[in-house]
Order: structure tokens, then C-alpha cells, then sequence
């Protein structure tokens, strides 16, 4: 059927027309924009996906930028550092010339004037953009809070968050000179000196073994076992002078007789001339009872008996009684019954020398050694406020350090106590934790330190080596503990510079991978875009054709009105 009202096919054509014509035009747009999601109307999901990667990537490169700040102060820095360690290494030179006896030490002087102004000068010389972290103005340089500086190191996002990432640098440990003290070339007031005399203590020694002496009075003749010297000892008690609840030791039987002698003498037919042989005889018959027989040095028949501590308790002491002898003339070999002789507890001593000063981040280690346990003592500021209710951490006297060492001691449950004797510190084995005492105890106290070692306590500019009594060799120390600190501050640089580097090539890898995603998701694929286009461009013209003749079908049907 054909109408003149409605022509179907053109419709249907035009329809057709309308559908090429806008993929055609969609194709055309990524065609020439390169990208499959231009807007948030072509795929919302990607476009915001999209949007938000490339922000971050602007933001990472933000970020390097910044970074690349931060190397620059970094670098100006550290070339700081090593032309500051060269001076420093120059003065030390100077410092060990002018050791040699009749050296012009004024022409010397000299060189060190001009090595510290040329340390003055890199100081104040090394800024970047301002900053300059060799010359500072901190008000307290050892407060970590209020003596660091951060550099940015990166952007990072976190779900819905985002934070740039810093690490902290410690300007402490990188000044030269600060307004307040305590720079690298400048006094350090964290240095305990000689801690009261406890760094230059390096002492041990034993307790005192209990002890009687007696004079041999031979010869003896033993005839048969009826002629015998007998004897008790009483071994091991604690003083009751000084021992809590002492014990009484151990008392042992000793028999000395003909059948002894010939086991140790066979020879001599049952006569002892000498101490000396009477020495093995005795020794024979004691020692697994836990004494010993010493003779005495120059002298012909002095001896003594002494425990040897085996006994098991904590006691050192030895008594002679109940002597007695059936020998003919009733000689005992010079046995006597006597009193008791203890042994005593180890003690040793450290030379008080000065007041110190425990700072706020110090920590004081001292070695404790007492009947072979070693434990190191750790007092802080906080022991020495807690021991003398003070704040400043001050040590002022030898009572305020034996009350710092007990207070420490005991925290630590050591078993060592502390006495001002005058001068001196006295240390002894605490009665109750360590009650032995004798010659197998000990006691010794090793050398003190801080933690920091051999801390300056003078500026590098108020050297002054002219003087006849200037301390060269203290000089030499400090200016040592200078250097020391400049490498660990070049060290630190070198591992700043190094992470910087690290992570803006992070940076820049992570930056392209974010290009490499984003482009998955949004960028169109050109040659699949192109070949589209041809087809779409070919079905457009087709289309046009097809609308060209629906529209001619009409006007056949004026030929049938002819």
C-alpha cells in the first residue's frame, strides 16, 4: 500500500540517518580528543576514577618539587659539614704541634685565630633560600621538640584522605654554632665530666680470709697411735658484729698421730724436726675439713691455719680449741687454743672530685662487680631528683653522690652501699643481699660513662693555647669529640640525601604508573576509533542514498495521474 500522507520508508531511513550521524559524531570526538571518556556523561565511574588519579599525580609532582628543595638545603649543608671537617682536622694538627716542647705556641695561636674565623665564616655562609641549619637561634638545642626542622618526602593518599609525608631532621646534631650554646664546635652542657670521679675509678679486690698464727715448737715424736695432738676448729661463722642472725659455723676433729705420720712420712720413723714437715702432716689431716696450713714467709717456724671456705655457709672465720697432746713431752707442734678471727667483706674506694650535673637526656652507666655478678648501674636525672628531692639534676657533694648510688643500687637490688668517708666514696658488700665475706668475695668498680663519650666543655673559639698552663691535652680531647660529631652529621646527611633520592625516583615511577592506569580507563583506542569512523562515514552515505530514494517514491505515483 502507498501513501502520500506517510511515507514509512523515508522515515525509517531518516531514523537510520539520525543513529549513524551521532556514533559517527561520538567516533569523531574521540578521534580527535584521543580519549574515550572526555566527560563525566561518558562513563561516570571512569571519569571520576580519572579525575582523581590525575589530581594525586599533580600533587606527587607537587611534592618532588618540594623535595627538590629539600636535597638543595641538603647539599649546601653537607658541603658545610666537609669544609667545616677539614678546619677542624687542621686545628687538630695545630693542636698536636704545639705539644712539642719549645715551639713558638703565639705563631701557633695564629693559625688557630684564623682557622676558627674561617669556621665562623662557612657557618654563617651556608644558607639556602634562607635556612641555614649550621648557624641556628634554638633555645634549647638538646630539647628534641624545639630543635628540628622536617623536609617533605612524598604525598599519600588513604581511602577518602590525603597527607604529605615528612621526615624530621635534627638540627642538634648538625649546628655549628648556636645562639644559646651547644652547637658541634661549641660546649656541651650534657657532659657529666668526670661524673664526681667515678670515670677514672677502675678498682677491684677480694675480702679478707680469717686467719691464726702460731709458732712450730717441734720435734715431735710419735711412738705409736697412743701419742697423738688433738684439736677442734670452729670454721665459717659470721661476725656477729656485723652479720644479721649469724650463723655459728662448723666445728671439725683433727687427729694427728703415728698412723698419719707414716702415711705422709714413712721414712722418718715417727719424728717431725721441722715446720715444714709438719706442714704436710697437718695439711693431711685438715684440708678435707675445710682449712689449710700456710706457712709464713721469713720465718723459720711460723705457720698459720685459715679456712678455706668451703663449708657452705657465708661466714669466713676460724678458731682453735680443745688443744691437747700425749706426746712424751706434751708439745703440741706450737697449737693453742684461741680466739675467733673473721673474715671480712670486700670494700674499695673512688675519689671524690667535683661537682656534676646529670642533664635531662644524659645516662650514667656505672659497672658494678660484686662476688663475680656484674651489674651496671643506670642513674638519669630523674634518680638523682628522686634520690635528693631536687629538679636540676645537680650532684653537688660526696653525700649527694653516695646518696645518688644507693638510691640506684638498690633500685637495681645490687647489694652494695655507699658511704662518704672523707674525700672518698666507700663501697662494701651490703651484709643482708651479700653476707659472705672472706677471700672468695669481691668487689670492684668499673670505669663510668655517659652514653655520649668525651664530651668538649669549650667552645672551639675559646681556645687559647699561649698560656704556659693551658691543657693541651684537653683541648686535643674536645677538638677530637668535635670531630667525631661533624662525621656523624655529615653520615646523617649523606643517609638524608640518600632517602631524598630514593623516593623521588618512587615519585616518579609511581607518578607513571598512575599515567598508565588512567590511560587504560579513559583513553581511546585510536585505531580501533579510526577503523569505526571509515564504517560509520560509509553506513552515513548508504543512509543518505536510502533517504534519497524513500523521498522518490512519491513522486512515481504522479505518473499514474497523467
Amino acid at each position: 500500500m502507498t501513501t502520500i500522507n506517510t511515507n514509512t520508508s523515508a522515515i525509517a531511513a531518516l531514523q537510520t540517518l539520525r543513529i549513524i550521524s551521532g556514533t559517527l559524531e561520538r567516533t569523531q570526538a574521540e578521534v580527535s580528543s584521543g580519549l574515550r571518556v572526555a566527560t563525566a556523561s561518558d562513563n561516570a565511574a571512569y571519569w571520576s576514577i580519572s579525575t582523581m588519579m590525575r589530581s594525586d599525580a599533580r600533587s606527587m609532582s607537587a611534592a618532588q618539587d618540594a623535595m627538590a628543595f629539600g636535597a638543595a638545603k641538603i647539599d649546601t649543608t653537607y658541603a658545610g659539614i666537609e669544609a667545616t671537617i677539614e678546619v677542624v682536622d687542621a686545628f687538630k694538627s695545630r693542636i698536636v704541634a704545639a705539644m712539642e716542647s719549645g715551639v713558638d705556641r703565639t705563631k701557633i695561636q695564629g693559625e688557630l685565630e684564623q682557622l676558627k674565623q674561617q669556621a665562623v665564616s662557612i657557618a654563617t655562609s651556608v644558607s639556602f633560600s634562607g635556612q641555614n641549619w649550621l648557624n641556628t637561634d634554638i633555645a634549647d638545642i638538646y630539647d628534641q621538640s624545639s630543635s628540628r626542622t622536617s623536609l617533605t618526602t612524598g604525598f599519600v593518599r588513604q581511602g577518602s584522605s590525603v597527607r604529605v609525608t615528612t621526615t624530621d631532621v635534627g638540627l642538634a646534631g648538625l649546628s655549628l654554632f648556636n645562639t644559646t650554646g651547644g652547637g658541634l664546635l661549641e660546649k656541651d652542657d650534657r657532659s657529666p665530666g668526670t661524673i664526681g670521679g667515678l670515670r677514672n675509678t677502675d678498682t677491684f679486690t677480694y675480702g679478707g680470709g680469717a686467719i691464726q698464727s702460731f709458732t712450730f715448737d717441734g720435734p715431735l715424736v710419735f711412738t705409736d697411735d697412743s701419742t697423738a695432738i688433738t684439736f677442734q676448729m670452729v670454721l665459717d661463722a659470721d661476725d656477729p658484729s656485723n652479720t644479721t642472725s649469724p650463723g655459728g659455723g662448723t666445728t671439725v676433729s683433727v687427729t694427728l698421730n703415728r698412723t698419719l705420720m707414716d702415711q705422709v712420712y714413712p721414712t722418718l720413723n715417727g719424728m717431725i724436726s721441722s715446720r715444714d714437715q709438719f706442714a704436710w702432716l697437718v695439711r693431711q689431716a685438715i684440708i678435707p675439713l675445710g682449712a689449710q696450713f700456710a706457712s709464713q714467709s721469713g720465718t723459720t717456724d711460723g705457720y698459720a691455719l685459715l679456712s678455706l671456705e668451703t663449708s657452705g655457709l657465708t661466714g669466713s672465720s676460724i678458731q682453735v680449741l680443745n688443744v691437747s697432746s700425749t706426746l712424751a713431752d706434751g708439745k703440741t707442734g706450737g697449737l693453742a687454743a684461741t680466739g675467733t678471727d673473721y673474715g671480712s667483706r670486700p670494700a674499695v674506694v673512688s675519689y671524690w672530685d667535683g661537682p656534676f650535673n646529670v642533664h635531662s637526656t644524659a645516662q650514667i652507666y656505672v659497672p658494678i662487680r660484686i662476688n663475680g655478678t656484674i651489674t651496671t648501674l643506670e642513674i638519669t636525672r630523674d634518680t638523682v631528683d628522686q634520690a635528693l628531692g631536687t629538679t636540676t639534676g645537680d650532684v653537688t657533694s660526696a653525700d649527694d653522690l653516695a646518696t645518688v648510688l644507693n638510691a640506684a643500687m638498690q633500685a637495681q637490688n645490687v647489694g652494695v652501699t655507699a658511704t662518704n668517708a672523707g674525700g672518698y666514696i666507700l663501697y662494701e658488700a651490703d651484709e643482708i643481699i651479700n653476707k659472705a665475706s672472706g677471700s672468695k668475695t669481691s668487689i670492684g668498680i668499673g670505669r663510668a660513662y655517659d652514653g655520649y663519650g668525651d664530651l668538649a666543655d669549650f667552645d672551639l673559639l675559646d681556645i687559647d693555647i699561649t698560656s704556659d698552663t693551658a691543657d693541651l691535652d684537653r683541648y686535643l680531647d674536645g677538638v677530637e669529640s668535635m670531630l667525631g660529631k661533624l662525621t656523624n652529621a655529615g653520615s646523617m646527611l649523606g643517609s638524608l640525601k640518600r632517602r631524598n633520592d630514593m623516593q623521588s625516583e618512587f615519585l616518579d615511577t609511581l607518578m607513571d604508573s598512575i599515567d598508565r592506569g588512567v590511560s587504560r580507563l579513559i583513553d581511546a583506542d585510536m585505531e580501533e576509533a579510526s577503523a569505526r569512523m571509515n564504517a560509520l562515514q560509509t553506513q552515513q552515505q548508504l543512509a543518505i542514498h536510502s533517504l534519497q530514494i524513500a523521498n522518490s517514491q512519491p513522486q512515481a505515483l504522479l505518473s499514474l495521474f497523467q
